[in-house]
C-alpha cells in the first residue's frame, strides 16, 4: 500500500505541474494571438478555469493524502516537508480561487463587457499567486521523486 501511495504522490504532483503549465501556455497563446474577440476569450476563461481549479485540488489533494500513506518508503523528514509543501500549495490555491479568481470571473461575466480598473491588478496578483502555488507543487514533486537513502530496495 505504501509503494502505491508513493506512486500517487509522484504521479499526481508531476501531472499537476505539467497540466497547469500546458494550461497557461494555451491560455497565453489564446489571448495574445489576436484570433479571438474579447467576448470569446471571456467565455473560454469562464468555461475552463473551474476545471483548472478542480483538477488542481484533486491532483494536489491526492499528492497530499498519498504522502500520509507512504509509510517507511519515505523518511519522516521528507514526508513532513512534502505535507508542508502540498498543504501550503492547497491553501494558496484556495486563496487564489476565493480571493482572486471569483472576483475576476465576476468582472468578465457577462462576457465582452468593459473591464474595471481593478481587473489588471487582480490579474497580476493571480499570476504571482499561481506561480508561487506551482513552485510549491514543483518542489514537492521534485523532492518526492528524488532518490532517498531511506527508501527500501525492492
Amino acid at each position: 500500500m505504501s509503494r502505491l501511495a508513493l506512486m500517487f504522490v509522484r504521479f499526481a504532483s508531476s501531472a499537476w505541474v505539467g497540466a497547469s503549465v500546458l494550461f497557461v501556455i494555451n491560455g497565453v497563446r489564446q489571448v495574445t494571438s489576436g484570433k479571438f474577440e474579447s467576448i470569446v476569450t471571456d467565455q473560454l476563461v469562464l468555461l475552463r478555469f473551474p476545471a483548472y481549479y478542480l483538477m488542481g485540488f484533486v491532483l494536489v489533494g491526492l499528492a497530499f493524502l498519498g504522502t500520509f500513506a507512504t509509510g517507511d518508503w519515505m523518511s519522516f523528514r521528507r514526508r513532513a516537508t512534502l505535507l508542508t509543501l502540498f498543504g501550503l500549495a492547497t491553501v494558496v490555491m484556495i486563496f487564489d480561487y476565493l480571493v482572486i479568481y471569483l472576483p475576476l470571473a465576476k468582472m468578465i461575466d457577462p462576457p465582452g463587457q468593459p473591464r474595471p480598473g481593478s481587473f489588471r491588478t487582480l490579474h497580476q496578483w493571480s499570476m504571482r499567486v499561481n506561480t508561487a502555488h506551482l513552485m510549491l507543487v514543483f518542489l514537492g514533486s521534485l523532492i518526492s521523486s528524488w532518490p532517498g537513502r531511506y527508501e527500501r530496495e525492492t
